[in-house]
């Protein structure tokens, strides 16, 4: 099953838009093992707390489908991510990302910075757009279904990024 450790904006978007009246982190949890950082649930939960998408957070968090994880205390990549002023759901997401007791996980962030930041430490990270296509190309996911996610969530994201997903699913 396909490990995913989810940032803040990647799980906002997924508890928010829905595909035939069930949510698109529904169609996720059934591919998909997803993981949060302690900051990322306070960030999502606790902050949005009168949101709809913090609700579905919420609840999918208190039932066990999503698992908060602690990040590993590393100092020297601590201070190494500090450099780059990013939020604390982002920087505890890249310290898990980067926990050796979890390298099979893809970290799923769609902070511009923040996943060069995961890509200059040379870690496994994915756009959330890029793990659709992932699911579909792994006979995880069918193409229609891809497709109707893609067009719900594409308020999201820039209108080339939505484009060229869609041009990757119909290879």
């Amino acid at each position: 099953m396909y490990k995913l450790i989810f940032d803040a904006g990647p799980l906002i978007t997924v508890c928010k838009f829905s595909i035939s009246e069930r949510l698109v982190v529904d169609y996720l949890l059934e591919r998909c093992e997803i993981a949060i950082a302690t900051s990322v649930r306070n960030e999502v939960v606790l902050a949005g707390a009168r949101y709809p998408d913090a609700q579905a957070a919420k609840s999918r968090i208190d039932d066990g489908q999503i698992s908060i994880l602690s990040p590993p205390s590393n100092p020297a990549l601590e201070s190494l991510i500090d450099v780059y002023d990013l939020g604390d759901g982002e920087r505890d997401s890249i310290l898990l990302g980067g926990d050796s007791d979890l390298h099979d996980a893809t970290l799923v962030i769609d902070d511009h910075l923040a996943y060069l930041v995961s890509d200059r430490l040379k870690q496994l990270k994915r756009f959330l757009l890029d793990v659709i296509v992932d699911l579909v190309n792994n006979d995880e996911l069918n193409k229609k279904l891809a497709i109707q996610i893609i067009h719900a969530i594409q308020t999201r994201y820039p209108r080339a990024f939505v484009e060229h997903t869609l041009r990757l699913l119909e290879r």
